[in-house]
């Protein structure tokens, strides 16, 4: 029987002096940010950082500082804390949040969530050069400590409150190996570079698009933030590209770069809580714009999805080797698993994003809003595979400033998975053992889903929420 995690009662308060202080300061921010010139997402303290353009905005404050706030001497800016029994059992001292709302809220929330981001932000003409037309070594990208902080007490999530190798559930399916020749991550034939893979969170907010190097990433993870929007986490290893608009990283983040060996994580900032909690993990190489260079603005974008940066320099100055594969892939020629039956078309209904998938015969081609999603190079996005996790969904007992939750989706344990490869579907299970285990995938019969060589994209989504069609 899984541990109970302890409730906590009472509901929030209303405060209305507070919450009217609350944007006196943020408004009072906005001005001293104007007043200064930078954003907080520009508060790198390496002096060789790439130029970036001066423009301020309240949202590049909020995004390092007040999206995902919750302090712990004022839980009246928290929702009512409620979890249901997790997955699997651990120590547990607080408790935390469930996230409840009807659709039209979470349309406002959504609309919020993003606004907040974006009210006043303002780009300077001229100020920031685009990025290079092409990825090359560059001057290696350098790093220094800082960051973090917060009151842990305050984090109700639970990724960062388990152990890097802490065993979750038992292992059903030997992991990945990666055939002879071939590249880890997509098992495509080639020689693998010896370089870790580099994790990039991108933008997908309706400003933000299109956006640049999706098809160059090897998979790409989309995870639904505060307000029901989602973004992306593009993992790259065997091409170098610039990438971008890039944002912010929440604790989610620990169930996608944990089982990548020793991955980068390229991201404009966080909160202090959550950035304590991701630079604490232990193979995990910190790239954040706030303590790193090789990051710029793009003047032609309007900020804060305006960040962009190149693999290329971060590579030059990491350190460790290739990634473990994630998925078993057929060799040429090999049937599909046994199980599948045909599809070609899927939907999954985020709660303030729905993106479809439709397979041509050779790929799985990709819309968001019922629209085809492009690339800024002018390409549809694509995959040979899309993998479908179902996941716990808890609370971090953190909220942004429209007063959103702040989601956590626990990538660990075990649940349902739905594989969709080479135009049919294969229902099946995800295992993984431990936040440093890579995922396996199953057939109720044990079988091992094996994927077709290429770009995977993996939708994560809320366990038995319906959102999958």
């Amino acid at each position: 029987m899984p541990a109970q995690v302890p409730r906590k009662t009472g509901a929030p308060k209303n405060r209305p002096f507070r919450q009217t202080a609350l944007a006196i300061g943020i408004a009072a921010m906005a001005f001293a940010s104007a007043a200064c010139g930078n954003t907080t997402d520009d508060l790198a303290t390496n002096q060789t950082q790439v130029p970036t353009t001066t423009a301020s905005t309240t949202a590049d404050v909020v995004e390092q500082k007040s999206d995902a706030t919750a302090s712990s001497d004022d839980k009246s800016s928290a929702i009512a804390p409620v979890i249901e029994e997790l997955p699997f059992a651990y120590e547990s001292t607080t408790t935390s949040t469930k996230p409840k709302a009807t659709s039209a809220e979470t349309a406002t929330s959504a609309k919020k969530s993003e606004d907040a981001a974006t009210a006043s932000s303002t780009t300077t003409p001229g100020a920031s050069s685009s990025p290079p037309a092409t990825s090359a070594p560059g001057t290696p990208v350098t790093t220094v400590s800082g960051g973090g902080g917060g009151d842990v007490a305050s984090y109700f999530g639970v990724l960062g409150r388990i152990g890097h190798d802490q065993l979750i559930t038992p292992a059903v399916a030997p992991a990945p190996v990666a055939a002879p020749n071939t590249f880890p991550l997509t098992g495509h034939p080639g020689s693998s570079p010896n370089r870790p893979a580099a994790v990039v969170k991108i933008d997908n907010g309706s400003r933000a698009r299109p956006q640049t190097g999706l098809n160059l990433a090897d998979i790409v993870v989309e995870e639904e933030v505060e307000g029901g929007i989602t973004r992306f986490a593009a993992i790259f290893h065997s091409q170098s590209t610039v990438v971008g608009p890039i944002r912010s990283a929440r604790t989610t983040d620990l169930g996608i770069i944990n089982g990548l060996g020793s991955p980068l994580l390229m991201y404009s900032g966080a909160n202090k809580l959550t950035d304590a909690i991701i630079r604490s993990q232990p193979t995990v190489q910190n790239r954040n714009a706030g303590t790193s260079s090789g990051y710029w603005r793009n003047s032609s974008r309007r900020a804060p999805s305006n960040l962009y940066s190149d693999t290329g320099p971060h590579w030059a100055s990491a350190t460790g080797g290739p990634p473990p594969p994630q998925f078993a892939f057929r060799s040429p020629g090999e049937a599909v698993t046994k199980g599948g039956v045909a599809d070609t078309s899927l939907t999954v209904s985020y709660r303030a994003n729905v993106a479809s998938w439709d397979w041509n015969g050779s790929a799985w081609l990709r819309s968001q809003g019922g629209r085809p999603h492009m690339t800024a190079s002018g390409e549809r996005v694509s995959a040979a595979n899309v993998v479908v996790i179902e996941a716990r969904e808890v609370a971090t007992g953190m909220t942004d400033s429209s007063g959103s939750v702040v989601p956590e989706f626990v990538f660990v344990g075990t649940a349902k998975a739905t594989v969709f490869t080479s135009g049919q579907r294969i229902e099946g299970i995800w295992t993984r053992p431990t936040l440093s285990s890579v995922a396996t995938l199953t057939t109720a019969s044990g079988d091992v889903i094996e994927l077709t060589p290429g770009r995977t994209w993996v939708e994560l989504i809320r366990e038995n929420a319906g959102m999958l069609q």
